[in-house]
């Protein structure tokens, strides 16, 4: 059974940046991959700010490979449109966690809904494993 990790109305993080050219499709807007790669750049920030960062998970375990994601576009974000990409949320589940983030772009519109599903994988046998309580407790702590 899943359970939600948020504050309502609090973004988990919330990171802005302008967009830029290699981020976008030939007609100048948010290529729907750049759209994934923003949120899971969030994600791993968010991550190292609780201690588990990726470099860490790669070195001692567990892994966290995506094995499901989606994008909801709602409008077009064009190159130099200032942009913010919150992490608005988390679910846990007994062995996954799953992220949902949103794009804003300018005067706080939505421009995709992502969410990312990822396995918790035991490192040496590629079987999906229970997340450790300590994996659990810092993605569930109040930092």
């Amino acid at each position: 059974m899943a359970y939600p990790v948020h504050v309502a109305g609090q973004s988990l993080l919330s990171i802005g940046s302008t967009l830029k050219l290699g981020r976008t499709d030939a007609a100048g807007v948010l290529y729907f991959t750049a759209a994934i790669e923003l949120a899971h750049e969030t994600v791993e920030t968010w991550l190292e700010s609780r201690g588990v960062g990726i470099a860490r998970l790669l070195a001692a375990g567990p892994h966290l490979p995506i094995v499901h994601t989606e994008a909801n576009f709602k409008s077009p974000l064009r190159v130099g449109d200032p942009y913010t990409v919150s992490l608005d949320s988390l679910e846990l589940s007994r062995k996954s966690v799953t992220f949902h983030s949103r794009i804003l772009g300018p005067g706080g519109r939505v421009v995709a809904e992502i969410t990312t599903a990822h396995a918790c994988v035991d490192p040496t046998t590629g079987k999906s494993i229970p997340i450790p309580s300590t994996l659990k407790g810092a993605l569930t702590s109040e930092a």
